[in-house]
């Protein structure tokens, strides 16, 4: 079997940039990367990304940074410093450990990297082992805390869960722990399934109770009969949440909610109105730097 050994591409922004560089790569399909504090400027940050060579030509990666220039620009801020470098599989695993730490999330949940100890001070929390894989999601960034935050005050027992683009799973581990009875995964990436799987089984020894289906929601809700789940999870960009609020009412049984993270505040507008059409009431609205999380409830 071929190693899939990685690009690493390094480039520096200003901090205030952070949250739109984490939306575009969310945006492209990028969910490897890291950000640093820049040895050299106290006001810029040193963006890291990772990237499987074998996925990656020269091509596209030409393609990334005109597009990442793009953004920058719009922003006010140009960059001529793309540094791109090749690591080993081995490197690359040793290298996210060394950005990945013990997360405390809300009141009573942790996130802890799989190769960690659980720290005496966090002992009384929840705890989700995630191990990275693929890079999927840790809960470190704030469309999945929130998600977090707003999980673990709700009441799970018995309850049925779809979690649509589960990416590395961290959510679907999250309803079983908080005491789901039965949680259905979907993704379009076979990596992100795989990896969904794998911290499942890691926090609770077996797949029982966890169904996956790979690929688009449409297509696998009609060909599955996916319906009369209790909540529907959804943190995936806006953009897609927009062209599926009215498939996700389908799903949900009477009075069953959908709680929708990956929307910046300045898209919440258009995914309130879309609910409406869809005959949903907001239930609650959180955010969190320039992110919001928005829990609707089915009421026809």
């Amino acid at each position: 079997m071929e190693i899939n050994n990685w690009y690493k591409l390094s480039f520096e922004i200003e901090t205030n940039l952070e949250e739109i560089i984490i939306w575009k790569l969310n945006d492209l399909g990028i969910f490897s990367f890291a950000f640093e504090i820049s040895l050299n400027i106290k006001t810029n940050k040193k963006v890291i990304i990772w990237l499987p060579t074998l996925n990656w030509p020269e091509s596209l990666r030409i393609k990334l940074e005109r597009n990442i220039g793009e953004v920058l620009d719009k922003n006010n801020y140009q960059t001529n410093y793309f540094e791109w470098n090749v690591i080993e599989q081995e490197d690359w695993v040793s290298t996210w450990k060394k950005y990945w730490g013990p997360e405390p999330i809300g009141d009573n949940t942790l996130v802890l990297p799989c190769w960690l100890d659980l720290p005496m001070k966090y002992k009384n929390r929840k705890v989700i082992k995630i191990d990275p894989g693929a890079a999927f999601g840790t809960g470190s960034h704030p469309t999945t805390s929130l998600c977090l935050e707003k999980l673990e005050k709700i009441s799970l027992s018995g309850n049925k869960i779809l979690d649509i683009g589960s990416g590395s799973g961290i959510l679907s581990v999250a309803v079983k722990l908080f005491g789901a009875s039965e949680v259905c995964a979907i993704d379009n990436d076979y990596l992100a399934i795989n990896s969904t799987k794998s911290n499942f089984r890691l926090n609770f020894g077996s797949l029982d109770n966890l169904k996956t289906y790979l690929g688009p929601f449409d297509d696998l809700v009609s060909k599955y009969s996916l319906n009369n789940f209790d909540y529907i999870l959804c943190n995936i960009l806006a953009d897609v949440i927009k062209g599926i609020i009215p498939e996700i009412s389908h799903c949900l049984k009477k009075d069953g909610e959908v709680i929708l993270s990956g929307i910046l505040n300045s898209q919440k507008d258009e995914i309130f109105n879309l609910l409406d059409d869809s005959n949903f009431q907001i239930n609650d609205v959180s955010s969190k730097k320039d992110w919001v999380c928005i829990t609707a409830q089915k009421i026809l």
